[in-house]
């Protein structure tokens, strides 16, 4: 139900506050059928900058229910390099008020973005839908850079519950206008 809106503050439309915008390469999503059913995500065309997600959730989903996040950047190598893992308690992270920035934004992308307002566990079974996940804030120490992004959901000891990958590019807006004004 979340899982898709979780990895979506590194992915997403133009980042007006910012200045930069991400192009999404390919996404791959997969989930455990003992949870999930029908899990669908796909980059919206033509600028490759928002998602679409939906999935049947079929087993009631309570505490314990972990996600884990990887972020890579290719090194001067070109080698893609981890530059960032954080793994949290996902009910934890709805519960409290005071999170880290990051997990934050996340939380407020999954609000602002989905077709269910009610976000605190147990999540019900049922029909989750987001037609346009996008994302409004990124910090501002951010260089452009292709990505690889892993976010994995998880029982820990019972079960793998969902995965999803994500390749793309964020460009800086200004080094953009001014490459387009030496081509024009």
């Amino acid at each position: 139900m979340f899982a898709w809106c979780w990895f979506s503050l590194l992915v997403g439309s133009l980042m007006q506050n910012m200045g930069y915008f991400i192009e999404m390469k390919d996404i791959l999503c997969e989930a455990n059928p003992d949870y999930f059913k029908d899990f669908c995500c796909r980059i919206r065309q033509p600028k490759n900058r928002s998602l679409e997600a939906s999935v049947n959730i079929v087993q009631v989903i309570t505490n314990g229910f972990t996600g884990s996040l990887r972020v890579s950047i290719p090194n001067p190598k070109k080698v893609m390099t981890q530059i960032f893992e954080i793994t949290f308690d996902v009910c934890k992270v709805l519960r409290e008020g005071k999170r880290r920035m990051l997990i934050d934004l996340l939380v407020n992308t999954l609000a602002r973005s989905s077709s269910s307002k009610n976000f605190k566990c147990p999540f019900p079974k049922g029909k989750f839908v987001s037609n346009n996940i996008t994302v409004t804030d990124l910090p501002p120490m951010l260089t452009e850079s292709d990505f690889l992004v892993h976010l994995d959901f998880f029982i820990p000891r019972v079960a793998i519950a969902m995965n999803i990958t994500l390749n793309g590019h964020l460009f800086d807006v200004s080094k953009e206008r001014a490459r387009k004004r030496k081509f024009l």
